[in-house]
Parts: C-alpha cells; sequence; structure tokens
C-alpha cells in the first residue's frame, strides 16, 4: 500500500466487513475524458459591468478587436491541458474544443474531449488546466484561466461526476496555476444542490423535479438580467466565471496508486513455505483485507524474503519457479542490461583501430553474409540497429566505402541530381553512410576520429549519397541535443574533476562533428536546383530546430551545460550552414523565397502562440533576417521580389479582415446569399481595392500566377459556419512577356484562379499530404511513369488559416446520383443519341454514373480544355502507351486519364492511412481524372468504426468496364508498378516524416513515436518485390468486395441530405 491511499483504507478497515469495493488508478489504463458543458459569469452585474460602453467604442475602435469587449456572449474556445503540480510543468499537448456557434444567449460547448494520457500515467498532483481563448485578428489570445485537480487529496480518490471550475480573467500570471486539491465549495446552497443532483446523490422525483428545475432556471434568468446591480470589492477578487464539466463517472471510487517494481539491487524471493500458504478467505483473520479481488496476506516472512543479486552474474540462469519478478517474469528478462561488462569488453576488442584497420581495409563479404549486409542497409532509417548489425556494418566499412564510387556510377542519372535507379547493391552501397554512422559509439573518442578523419574524407564526398540521406542527417538520428543527453555533465555536476573534463572532451567531439555532419548534408542540398528543393522545403524548415550556431572556437570553449552555442541569436545566425544555405536560395528564387517565407511564418506564430513546444523564438529571428536580406537584394539588383511580398502580405490581411467584417456583420445561421451578395458588392467596389490592384503580384499559392485583381460576380461565400470564400482572381497569363517586351501593340492576356480562403481551420496536415503526393508524382515521372494526379495547391498563412485552389470537379455522391442522359443540353442531340444506341446495344456493359459522366464529357475533349491539363496521347512515349481498350464510348484520353488516376490515388491513399474516405470527397473533373481531397485524417486514423485499408468503392470499377473488363486489369498493373516504385523510395520519404514529428501537425502529434511506423509498415519492406505485389493484389480485393464500406457510405449520404 502506498501512503496516498492509507486515508482511505483506514476509513474502509474501520467499517463492519472485512470486504470494501474500490479500484486502484495504477489499474485504470483508459485515457482521461471530461466533458465540457457551459460557462457562465460568477456574477452577471460584473461581466456587463466589464463591457465597454458605447462612447468607448467610438474613442477607441481597437475594442472591436476582441468581441469579449462587447458581447458578453462572444465566441471562445476552451483548451484543455495535464499539468504535474510539483513542476508545474505540461504532461501532455493540449486539447481544445471544436468550434460552435452559441445559441440562446448561453456559451455552450457540450464537447467531449480525450487527452493523450491514461488515468494510470498521472501522479496525484496532477491537474487540469483550462485556458479560455478568443480570436483577435486572427490570433488566439487568452480570454480566462482556471485549474481543478485530478484528484481530491482530502481522501486521495479520482474526481468523478460534475464539477465547476473557477475561471479567472485578472491577474491571469497569479491565478493560472491556482489549484484546488481539496473538496470544490459551491459559492451558495443551490448549486451545491444542483451539482450533487447532476452527480446521483440526490434522489430523482419526476414531478418534484420538474417543479424545482423550472424555478431554478426562472432563478438563472433573473441572475442574468441584473446588468446594473452594485458589484462589491469581494466580487472583484472572486473568480470572474465558471465552467461546468463533467469528470468520467465510475461505478466505484478509485484511489490513486502507483505501480511499484522491484529495485534493481533486489528482488523479491518467496520461499516454498511462504508460497503454500493458502489462508482461506471465510477465516476472518483481521490482517487480510480484499483489494480488487486480491487477498493480501500480510505474512511474517514477506519483508525478509529478499534475494541480493551481483548485476555482473546476471546471465547465470536462475530457476524462475524460485525467482520471480513483477507479473510473473523470470529474472532472466528482468536484469538483462545491454551493459553487461563482457559485452563491453568484446565491443572494445571488435572495434579496436590499431589491431583491426590493417586487416579490415581487405575484408570482402562472402555471398552470404553480403546479402544479410544489403538487407541490413536496406533497413528503414527509424528502425535501430541491434549490436550485431552494427558490428558488421563497422567490419566492412572498408568494402563499402572504396566500392560507392563505383556504385555511384551506376545509381546516378545525368544531372547528378535526380533519384536513383539501378541494382540493389548500387543503391545499398549509397545508403551505406548513414547505416554507418549509426553503427558508431558517439561517446568512443576513437571510434568518431576514425570516422571523421579517415572514412568520410578519404572515400566520400556530397555528391556519393542520396538526397534523401542529407535529410536523414539534418535530422533526429543526429541531433546533437539526444546525442549528448547522456552524458552525465551539467552546470551543477558533482563529479570528480578528472572525470568532467573527460566528459566536457567528449561533448566537444560530437559538437564538432554533429557540426561537420550537417554542413556535410547542406552541401549535398547545394546540388539540388529550386524545384527538387522545393520538395523538401517543407521538412527543411523543421530541421533547423536542430542546428548549433557556433563555430569551432565556440566549440572549443565549451565548459559546461547548458549550451548557449545551441540558442540562436542574432549575432550567431550566420554561423548555421543550413540557415545561411535556405535564405541565400530564398533570396535568389522567388518561387523558393515565396514558400519558405510562409513556411516560416506559419512556425513562428505557431512557436508564439505554443511557448511550451520550443525554448527559443528561432523562427522569428531567422525570418527577420530572411526579410532584411531580400530588401538589400531587391535594393541592389533592382527586382521586385520584396515589394511582391509586401504584397502578397497587404493581400492575405485583407482576405483575413474580409471574412472576419462577414462573420460580425452576419448572424451564423444567416442566409449564405446574402452573405454573397455582400462579398460581391465589396469586391466589386473600387475603393476596397480588390476590384483591381495597385501592382500586380505572384500569387502565394502558386508564385508562377500572376493576379492583379478579382471577378466579384464570380466570387462567393460557402455555407458553413467558417464563412470561408471562393474568390476569383484575376491574373495576366503573358505578363512577364508584355513587361520585357517594347511593342506597344502587346496587351495583356487575362485568365481566372478560383481559390478559397479559410480562417478557423488547421491546413498544414493537408498541405503536408499534397507535399507528398507532389514528390511521389515526381518519383514516379523519373521512372517514365504518369499517373495523371491532381495534387491541387494548398498554403496554410498562419496556424489557422490558409488558400486552397480551386479545381472543377462533381463529387461521386453527384455523380453516381445524377442522370447525364437526360440532362443534355439540345446542342448535343447527336451526341445522346449515340449513347442511347450505345447503351441498348451494350447490355452486358455497366453504364452507371461515372461511364455516363465520362461520356458526357469526351465529345468535347481537346485536351487542354478550360484550364484542365491533359495530354494527347499520340504524344505518350510507347513505353506509357497502354492497350487502354475504348469500346465504351469515351475518348480515349479520359479513359486513359481514369485509370491511372484511380490507381495512383488508391496506392498514395493507403501508404498515407488517409482516413475518412466517401463519396463527398472523392472527385472527378471533366478531363476523366480521379483524385481525392479531404486529408483531416492521416496515418490510419478515421472518424468511422472499421475503415478500409484502401478505399476503392465498386462503382469506380464500373466506370471502368467492371471487374471482367481488360481496362480493370490494366488498373491493377497500374496498381503495382506504383507500389513497387515508390517502395525503392521509401527511405526518403519516411526521412520526411522524421523529419515532421516535431511539426504541430494533428495526426502525427497524437502518436509521434508510432507515425513514422506506421507509414513504414504500410510498404512491406520485409517482403520481396513478388509478394509486395500479391500483398497488393489481396487489398484491392477485399476493397472491392467489402461491404461495410457501402452501407457507411450510404448512411453518410443519407446524412448529408437531412443535413442540407
Amino acid at each position: 500500500m502506498t501512503s496516498n491511499k492509507s486515508h482511505a483504507l483506514d476509513e474502509a478497515v474501520k467499517t463492519s466487513t472485512s470486504t470494501v469495493s474500490f479500484g486502484l488508478t495504477k489499474d485504470l489504463n483508459i485515457p482521461i475524458v471530461i466533458n465540457i458543458y457551459n460557462l457562465v459569469p460568477s456574477s452577471y452585474s460584473w461581466a456587463y459591468k466589464h463591457l465597454v460602453t458605447p462612447s468607448e467604442k467610438y474613442k477607441d475602435p481597437t475594442v472591436f478587436q476582441r468581441l469579449s469587449n462587447i458581447y458578453i456572449n462572444s465566441d471562445l474556445f476552451i483548451r484543455v491541458q495535464v499539468v504535474d503540480g510539483a513542476s508545474n510543468n505540461p504532461l501532455t499537448y493540449p486539447v481544445q474544443t471544436p468550434y460552435q456557434a452559441f445559441v440562446g444567449n448561453r456559451r455552450q460547448w457540450n464537447a467531449h474531449l480525450k487527452l493523450p494520457i491514461c488515468f494510470n500515467q498521472v501522479g496525484i498532483d496532477s491537474y487540469l488546466r483550462f485556458e479560455i481563448l478568443e480570436i483577435k485578428n486572427t490570433t488566439p489570445v487568452l480570454f480566462g484561466a482556471g485549474c481543478v485537480s485530478l484528484f481530491n487529496k482530502k481522501n486521495s480518490t479520482l474526481r468523478s461526476g460534475r464539477s465547476t471550475v473557477a475561471i479567472y480573467t485578472n491577474d491571469l500570471s497569479a491565478k493560472r496555476s491556482q489549484v484546488e486539491y481539496g473538496d470544490i465549495i459551491e459559492t451558495n446552497e443551490l448549486e451545491e444542490a444542483i451539482t450533487k443532483y447532476g452527480n446521483g446523490e440526490v434522489p430523482k422525483v419526476a414531478w418534484l423535479d420538474k417543479i424545482s428545475l423550472s424555478y431554478i432556471e426562472e432563478e438563472k434568468a433573473s441572475k442574468s438580467s441584473e446588468k446594473y446591480s452594485s458589484v462589491s470589492e469581494e466580487d472583484e477578487n472572486e473568480s470572474s466565471f465558471k465552467l461546468y464539466v463533467e469528470f468520467p463517472r465510475l461505478d466505484i471510487p478509485y484511489v490513486y496508486s502507483e505501480a511499484l517494481f522491484s529495485s534493481p539491487s533486489s528482488v523479491p524471493h518467496f520461499s516454498n513455505r511462504v508460497l503454500r500458504q493458502q489462508n482461506p478467505l471465510n477465516e476472518q483473520s483481521g490482517t487480510s483485507v480484499v483489494i480488487n479481488s486480491v487477498d493480501i496476506q500480510q505474512s511474517k516472512d514477506f519483508d525478509s524474503a529478499y534475494k541480493v543479486y551481483d548485476p555482473d552474474y546476471q546471465g547465470i540462469k536462475h530457476d524462475s519457479s524460485i525467482i520471480q519478478g513483477p507479473n510473473n517474469r523470470t529474472q532472466k528478462n528482468i536484469l538483462s542490461n545491454p551493459l553487461d561488462p563482457i559485452e563491453r569488453k568484446y565491443h572494445k576488442l571488435e572495434r579496436n583501430i590499431n589491431n583491426n584497420s590493417i586487416f579490415d581495409k581487405d575484408l570482402k563479404p562472402p555471398p552470404q553474409l553480403r546479402d544479410e549486409l544489403l538487407k541490413i542497409l536496406s533497413k528503414p532509417s527509424n528502425i535501430p540497429l541491434n549490436d550485431i548489425e552494427k558490428n558488421l556494418i563497422w567490419k566492412f566499412r572498408y568494402y563499402f566505402s572504396k566500392n560507392n564510387a563505383v556504385s555511384f556510377a551506376y545509381s546516378t542519372n545525368e544531372s547528378g541530381r535526380g533519384i536513383t535507379s539501378g541494382n540493389s547493391i548500387a543503391k545499398n552501397s549509397k545508403s551505406f553512410l548513414t547505416k554507418f554512422l549509426r553503427s558508431i559509439n558517439w561517446e568512443n573518442d576513437y571510434e568518431l576520429d576514425h570516422a571523421f578523419n579517415e572514412i568520410i574524407p578519404n572515400y566520400w564526398s556530397v555528391d556519393k549519397i542520396e538526397i534523401g540521406d542529407s535529410l536523414e542527417l539534418l535530422g533526429n538520428n543526429f541531433n546533437p541535443f539526444s546525442l549528448i543527453s547522456s552524458l552525465r555533465v551539467n552546470s551543477g555536476s558533482t563529479t570528480p574533476n578528472d572525470q568532467k573534463s573527460n566528459e566536457i572532451s567528449k561533448l566537444k567531439h560530437i559538437l564538432k562533428y554533429v557540426t561537420f555532419l550537417r554542413k556535410f548534408a547542406v552541401k549535398r542540398l547545394q546540388l539540388a536546383n529550386d524545384e527538387e528543393l522545393l520538395l523538401y522545403l517543407l521538412q527543411l524548415v523543421q530541421a533547423l530546430k536542430f542546428e548549433i550556431y557556433a563555430t569551432e572556437d565556440d566549440i572549443n570553449k565549451v565548459t559546461s551545460l547548458p549550451l548557449n552555442i545551441t540558442i540562436p541569436t542574432e549575432d550567431n545566425l550566420e554561423n548555421s550552414a543550413l540557415v545561411t544555405f535556405l535564405i541565400g536560395r530564398a533570396v535568389e528564387s522567388e518561387k523558393l523565397g515565396n514558400f519558405f517565407y510562409w513556411f516560416m511564418k506559419v512556425e513562428n506564430e505557431d512557436q508564439i502562440n505554443n511557448p511550451g513546444r520550443s525554448q527559443t523564438k528561432i523562427y522569428s529571428l531567422i525570418l527577420n533576417r530572411y526579410i532584411n536580406k531580400l530588401r538589400k537584394f531587391s535594393q541592389i539588383n533592382k527586382t521586385p521580389s520584396y515589394n511582391y511580398l509586401k504584397s502578397q502580405i497587404w493581400f492575405i490581411k485583407k482576405l483575413t479582415s474580409l471574412v472576419e467584417l462577414i462573420r460580425t456583420t452576419f448572424k451564423k445561421n444567416e442566409a449564405t446569399a446574402r452573405k454573397a451578395q455582400y462579398l460581391e458588392e465589396y469586391l466589386a467596389n473600387p475603393s476596397n481595392e480588390m476590384l483591381s490592384f495597385s501592382q500586380p503580384f505572384p500569387l502565394p499559392l502558386d508564385p508562377s500566377v500572376i493576379v492583379c485583381g478579382c471577378y466579384p460576380k464570380e466570387s462567393s461565400v460557402f455555407k458553413s459556419s467558417l464563412a470561408p470564400l471562393k474568390i476569383t482572381l484575376k491574373t495576366i497569363e503573358n505578363y512577364g512577356q508584355v513587361k520585357d517586351s517594347f511593342i506597344s501593340s502587346n496587351k495583356n492576356k487575362y485568365g481566372k484562379y478560383p481559390l478559397m480562403f479559410k480562417i478557423g481551420d488547421d491546413l498544414r496536415q493537408d498541405q503536408l499530404v499534397i507535399q507528398i503526393i507532389n514528390l511521389m508524382d515526381r518519383l514516379l515521372k523519373n521512372e517514365n511513369l504518369d499517373l495523371r494526379l491532381t495534387p491541387y495547391k494548398i498554403l496554410a498563412t498562419s496556424p489557422i488559416a490558409g488558400l486552397i485552389q480551386f479545381v472543377p470537379n462533381e463529387t461521386l455522391d453527384a455523380v453516381l446520383s445524377n442522370s447525364y442522359l437526360e440532362a443534355a443540353s439540345p446542342a448535343t442531340d447527336n451526341r445522346v443519341a449515340q449513347l442511347t444506341a450505345y447503351s441498348n446495344s451494350s447490355s452486358n456493359v455497366p453504364t452507371n454514373g461515372i461511364l455516363n459522366y465520362l461520356r458526357l464529357h469526351s465529345n468535347d475533349w481537346t485536351g487542354d480544355r478550360k484550364g484542365n491539363q491533359g495530354t494527347k496521347l499520340d504524344a505518350l512515349p510507347m513505353s506509357q502507351q497502354h492497350a487502354v481498350t475504348t469500346d465504351l464510348g469515351v475518348s480515349p484520353m479520359i479513359i486513359d486519364n481514369y485509370v491511372r488516376s484511380c490507381a495512383g490515388y488508391c496506392v498514395i491513399t493507403y501508404l498515407l492511412g488517409v482516413g475518412d474516405r466517401h463519396l463527398d470527397n472523392l472527385l472527378l473533373s471533366p478531363n476523366g481524372k480521379f483524385w481525392h481531397a479531404d486529408f483531416g485524417y492521416i496515418l490510419g486514423h478515421d472518424p468511422k468504426p472499421f475503415p478500409p485499408l484502401m478505399k476503392l468503392p465498386i462503382q469506380v470499377i464500373d466506370g471502368m468496364g467492371g471487374l471482367n473488363h481488360e481496362n480493370y486489369n490494366i488498373f491493377k498493373n497500374y496498381c503495382f508498378i506504383t507500389y513497387t516504385t515508390l517502395r525503392k523510395s521509401s527511405n526518403l520519404i519516411l526521412n520526411l516524416f522524421q523529419l515532421m514529428l516535431d511539426a504541430n501537425i494533428p495526426d502525427i502529434q497524437m502518436d509521434p513515436q508510432r507515425a513514422v511506423e506506421k507509414v513504414q509498415e504500410k510498404f512491406c519492406l520485409e517482403m520481396t518485390e513478388e509478394e509486395a505485389i500479391l500483398h497488393f493484389q489481396n487489398l484491392i480485393n477485399d476493397s472491392v468486395n467489402a461491404f461495410l464500406p457501402v452501407v457507411i457510405d450510404r448512411l453518410h449520404s443519407l446524412a448529408q441530405y437531412w443535413r442540407a
């Protein structure tokens, strides 16, 4: 028993019976959940008093930026976080309530929040911190805060049922961590009675409850109308608001308990006499208390039955029937220690540089061992190497290092910058360096010096490694903060001076060589062109968190921890090779600089909004450095890049203020048509500067598009509580040609670019998925495989806002429900007659909505129509001219687009674990391209039960001609080729996800430890290519024949119908 539950046990023993019913929190292995109900003022008179007066509104218009200054029931959202009471450090990332439109003049959420931590993982002093926030200029600001403990320390029990949390809005710095650990005392008897009634402590009487509850509602209404009553000084010091929440209702009380583990110095050793003692439950000895159906015997031999052991003898086999550890595990499992002296001695002898280096230079692995080494080198970067694998890599370090130049000739393409191809030996030889660096002991000075002074300088250069490996060198595997974490050096160290000096020397070695590695990786990135660098820019921005801002002289001056050289300042930013490289390339390239700015801006705002996630304002410093460099570069070279950036910032601010204006002007449930009319009038007003911009500038979403204004009549507001805008921008298609031309007769050629601007959703996860799709499309095209993907543009402009390209499309739900033959216009009567005759003569071929849709758009498809990109079939390389059967009455180009894109998205969405797939986010364009939208759930997460691994409705197969049609076989072949091709680049894709682990991506942060592993599992890298193809064949069969997704799609369509 622990002391924390002694009070509860004492009360239990005093009762007449020796059996009590309660649980222990160490056995409560379920996530912490809490229900958020509503927020009410402690005093309505106080609340109305703190609203600004009409005169103050006109005197200081900035008060409108916070709606809580004006409205007593303004929009708010709540962020909940578990905090350790001893250190006041957060134990989890915060979880927040979804957007909720308040109705009935009440701030009521009725939200169910699940925190990413279980009850058995928190201490007795842990508490929940409630932060209530509102939006000010698109940025969340703190409105109020309050705390409540998870346990009632008075009796060490877990809180359950309804409760109230005091929310303070004044003096937040002092009161935001004020926690109530005892009984929560209500302000009056009425609220106390209501809480007891909600928790079931008061018996319910139907006729009496009806009268009492109506009286209580009248009392609350009368209090809410007391606007001008006096406010005492005591009310000013009390909590401003009360938040009504509900903890999980538990059938029995749960007492705090910690899981006790055996000390490494002693293990309980129960003698046979103790184990044989069986005291029947009906014998009331007075020394036995039944807890969780376990009879705890108070034996005299219990305290003395311990066996002391020497850890050096852990290899000796003990009798498992005599020596038992926790959970009945034998001593052998408990005492396994990788730092065994014998193992340590073997490691030193195995890697003795002076004895083995001469022989190792000429070592060649036999065929069987070579195959084993190739399997080790093909392992994903997220899987750690065991000691045997590390020793093998070390032993044959010269063999792979000396032969990497030969393999390099096989693995690079003409430019030396593209994705590699060739035999497995060549490819794995190129990936040897990162595996070798992971196999060395970074605390062994001899191994470090040998690797960085002998192997790398003599055998490796930047052009001999993959760009994916350079990303791994910049990632967490070689993060200096984790590599030095095992050293015991700290500012308050009490180690002897000679030992401390030795550890500081090791620290300098690690910092020196990690800095070298990061510079080495940056030199490899310098070989990439802007287009290739853009594919990895999102991850390179994340890699800035692991930079070391120090020169070699700074490292030599290190004497202790913490390391000031890891903290960026305005003066030491130039010491970082990655920062210098990214800023330099971003300044020189307008397209690269465009995305670099917005990626940095979003991370900077996220760092400001979540200060606990990072210790320094690294992104703010780098962003300021980039803007200053860009301004100087534009002034010297007379380029418009700096002015373009200012115009883009103005444009985003203009759209943000427009959304806020619509939200404040109209009520949430007001007709969308009125909002759209208001938007059209606003855009058409020249004084608002949206009809025609003062100067054309590149669109932040797509810098290759120059915008100069908008089309008000083609802009609208979507039907949503967030009021997202659809803006059709006016583009200049020949801007560069006219600008550089001296002929006055040349005129601008204008076009249209529709996009959506949304505030209230974090688009960074969708942005990541689109980036990965773009990368996969590039990898496939490098293998001469064009799957006609539609990776639409998406850009997060802040953590809660962003731009999305609007691509003309029809949802599969609409396509399957429409009758296109009957809806055809009179101008296509001949085509309708042909299709009708065809359907009558080809009754054996399905004629569902998808097929009819493709036929309808076949008669006027010209390959490049209205901005929908396409390619003439006869212009394709011979290797891509698959025999797509065209006996379905569909244009060859359209059916080819359809089959290819279906295959591409089936494989990609499976690899990324995209969830929440239904017929409303499966889309079809007039050019036949099938594609997916809305990536709010990835990595296997899905809001619906039993989601399929791959979404492939039978209607999609019917659009190809059915299961027995030749197109279905071609579709499967595309799937197999795509899957096997992407498996070859799995290491690159996994490294990109590895770099995103510290980004605030929702589905990654839910389980960062498993995020990369989930993607890796989908590649099935332990299988051969034939086994992988068979695996994917089974996936296709299971998806086509699945019944449950069909039912869920029907239910979703019905729900959308009744919601409309």
